[in-house]
């Protein structure tokens, strides 16, 4: 047990920092905030090409809705016509079926 605290007294003992050290910190700090500084550019771009896919996208969806809209109250619109006339023909059909009945 005592060799275990000795092994961890020696690896927890303050050492000096290898002459290296301080040069490899300084420059990674100096690219961090060289990235960081280029980031928000591509980030600002990024969003502002996103916005315009979107806005795209939308104008697109937009479109079809107005079509299939226009196409749903053509269908409609023909099938009131068909009606109609089935309407007309079977006045006339049901018209002729009692000047039929009537005649008997």
């Amino acid at each position: 047990m005592e060799d275990l605290e000795k092994q961890l007294k020696s690896a927890f003992q303050k050492q000096d920092a290898p002459e290296w050290f301080e040069a490899r910190v300084m420059a990674a700090a100096k690219r961090a905030e060289g990235e960081k500084k280029s980031r928000p550019r591509w980030q600002w771009l990024v969003a502002t090409a996103m916005a315009g896919v979107i806005a795209v996208g939308v104008g697109v969806e937009h479109q079809r809705e107005v079509k299939e809209r226009a196409a749903g109250e053509a269908a409609k619109a023909q099938l009131e016509l068909a009606l109609k006339i089935t309407s007309v023909k079977l006045q006339k059909i049901q018209q002729k079926l009692n000047e039929t009945r009537g005649n008997e």
